[in-house]
């Protein structure tokens, strides 16, 4: 199965949504916080801030983002534009209407979605004008044969040519494509739609997640026993949904920090925070901000100082940062 049929089944019921008692991780919120504060800080002009969350899925961390901005970030002065690209229409709708049903947006461009297109197009807006700020959500509906290029050009149209303010890729879709060289080609991509002086934020599961099926994955690689799957590098495995869905995945190591550290220009700051630390998901949050005392304690630890492949191992799932920020904090 494609992943725009995976995860159009998966989005479609109330189970994936419902695996944590703790949608939003304290860390991913903290991250992106501090990022739309330095990208506020490093690009003070007049109109909307401008965030991309590739991977969107259901809105899980950006829809927060949507409704609390008008309050957190009234002092700026300015609005927010939020374009939210995913292949599953199911996951994109699903986000729409929870915009519209808890938080009181309301349809700015009728939405319409084709679960079968064969390329990626503007599926429609939402937004709301609440105490003086204007939020705004297009939503994009890509697919998954698209390569960067197309995917670049559909995004740039969505946010009207212009680049974005901060790029995100929350438990990252990036993960879900096949080949070092197209995940590198979707890398680039984020970077360059990214302001220069704006925030990258890349967050996907590091080795420190799913540790067995990595073991069985790279031994079945060695032994050229892959039954015809796109297994290409250690750290690429197919896992089992809750759906019993087989799915492919890429577990980054040192990978990420080279992808990163491959698009830092001058003047930027680059370096890697951990968000999640290994264990099951998360039944209450007193779990989650257990294991977000263990996230701030292995940051603390590592802060100005690069990841070496025993850190990964360390971590469930770490956040890439790009900061056009000048005095951007926990660079290496």
């Amino acid at each position: 199965m494609g992943q725009r049929a995976i995860y159009d089944e998966r989005y479609a019921g109330p189970g994936y949504d419902g695996r944590s008692a703790v949608p939003v991780l304290t860390a991913e919120a903290t991250v992106l916080r501090q990022a739309m504060r330095r990208a506020l800080e490093s690009m003070p002009a007049a109109g909307p801030v401008t965030v991309l969350d590739f991977a969107f899925g259901t809105g899980r961390v950006t829809n927060d983002l949507a409704n609390r901005f008008p309050d957190e970030f009234r002092s700026a002065g300015r609005g927010l534009r939020i374009v939210a690209y995913d292949v599953s229409s199911v996951g994109l709708a699903k986000a729409a209407w929870s915009l519209v049903k808890q938080y009181d947006f309301s349809e700015t461009d009728t939405l319409g979605f084709n679960a079968a297109a064969e390329s990626g197009y503007i599926a429609g807006a939402v937004g709301r004008l609440h105490e003086g700020v204007t939020v705004e959500v297009l939503f994009v509906h890509g697919s998954e044969a698209d390569d960067a290029t197309s995917v670049e050009a559909i995004v740039r149209k969505a946010n009207r040519g212009q680049p974005f303010s901060v790029t995100t890729s929350w438990y990252s879709g990036l993960s879900h494509i096949p080949t070092a060289a197209r995940r590198a080609s979707f890398f680039a991509m984020l970077n360059a739609v990214t302001d220069p002086r704006g925030e990258l934020l890349v967050a996907p599961s590091v080795s420190g997640d799913l540790v067995e099926l990595q073991a069985e994955w790279a031994d079945r690689l060695r032994r050229g026993e892959t039954g015809g799957h796109p297994i290409e590098q250690p750290g690429d495995v197919i896992y089992e949904t809750e759906l019993s869905q087989q799915n492919f995945y890429h577990i980054f190591g040192t990978d990420l920090a080279e992808l990163l550290e491959a698009h830092r220009e001058p003047g930027q700051q680059t370096w890697l925070e951990a968000i999640r630390m290994p264990g099951p998901e998360f039944r209450s949050a007193e779990e989650e901000l257990d294991n977000h005392r263990r996230v701030v304690e292995f940051n603390d630890q590592m802060r100005h100082q690069p990841w070496q492949p025993e850190d990964y191992c360390l971590v469930h799932t770490a956040v890439a940062i790009r900061s056009g920020h000048r005095r951007a904090a926990g660079s290496i």
